[in-house]
């Protein structure tokens, strides 16, 4: 797997944009989300937690939150925004973010400005159904543009759009895929996400690699800091948190689509990551749902 390869044929999904205003009712915990999120401030200023940093959102900046990572918001007065949430596709399913480390915070330059405005000129009425996370993103689904066929100039300029925006905030590599021992990791890589709903054994990694499933690991763990088996994991949780937040699946077919042998073994894992069960879970997403609508 080639690095510069896989950001050639990177594609970016609008799901929702729009200029708002927001006062103290956008205060909002522990959300975790399948969409990125771009933040423009053009008035006042709130504050967001992204995973453990803590970022005061200031007037002329702009601000990148990844996908499935926890944040919690507040506006103690006033806000204004531009926001954008969309959705970034790699080959065989990769995660961008585990590619490369990523700032969140850029101040906006009038080319940033230029392109937001673009973007949000091409795509009015991408506005979300509500600014509350735990509605909206049962509304929405992952990788749907709004836009019809009929548009397909405008789903490439604002694709363009996007790279251009997000190309900013791209820090370094995570992974060194120079050796020849971690491109075949990455190969591995590439099958679990491939194969993510079947049952993958350490065994088989190993295998595909023509590595002892000892020497697998720790050579998986010296590219990605976790184990073989946290990455399958962590991957099989993202997808459930998705088909929990944008679907009504029953848990035990999510458990199912995200290659879990049975639900118990699904909730003890899901708790592990989410630190609540998939019912949990889904309960307060439905419940924030109904009092709200």
């Amino acid at each position: 797997m080639n690095i510069l390869s896989l950001l050639n044929n990177v594609s970016y999904n609008l799901s929702s944009i729009a200029h708002c205003t927001l006062g103290k009712e956008w205060n909002y915990e522990n959300i975790i989300s399948p969409f990125s999120r771009l933040y423009l401030i053009t008035e006042g200023e709130a504050h967001m937690l992204i995973g453990d940093k803590s970022l005061k959102l200031k007037k002329g900046y702009l601000y990148l939150v990844p996908s499935f990572i926890q944040c919690t918001y507040k506006c103690p007065k006033y806000m204004e925004q531009y926001y954008a949430t969309f959705s970034i596709k790699l080959a065989d399913g990769l995660n961008i973010y585990q590619l490369f480390n990523f700032i969140n915070e850029i101040k906006a330059e009038p080319h940033h400005f230029s392109f937001f405005n673009k973007l949000y000129d091409l795509n009015k009425g991408m506005h979300l159904p509500t600014g509350n996370p735990n509605v909206y993103q049962k509304r929405m689904k992952l990788g749907i543009n709004k836009n019809k066929i009929s548009d397909a100039g405008n789903i490439l300029k604002s694709a363009g759009l996007l790279d251009l925006l997000i190309s900013d905030f791209i820090s370094t590599p995570k992974m060194n895929l120079e050796s020849e021992v971690h491109n075949r990791i990455s190969h591995s890589i590439k099958y679990i996400h491939s194969n993510i709903q079947r049952n993958i054994t350490i065994g088989q990694l190993a295998s595909l690699c023509h590595l002892s499933p000892d020497h697998y690991t720790r050579k998986f763990k010296e590219l990605t800091y976790q184990t073989p088996l946290d990455y399958i994991n962590k991957q099989r949780i993202e997808k459930a948190l998705l088909l929990l937040d944008t679907s009504s699946k029953p848990i035990g077919e999510i458990a199912d689509l995200c290659g879990f042998s049975c639900p118990t073994n699904f909730g003890k894992v899901f708790k592990k990551y989410i630190h609540q069960s998939p019912r949990d879970y889904k309960n307060s997403i439905n419940f924030k749902n109904e009092y709200q609508l």
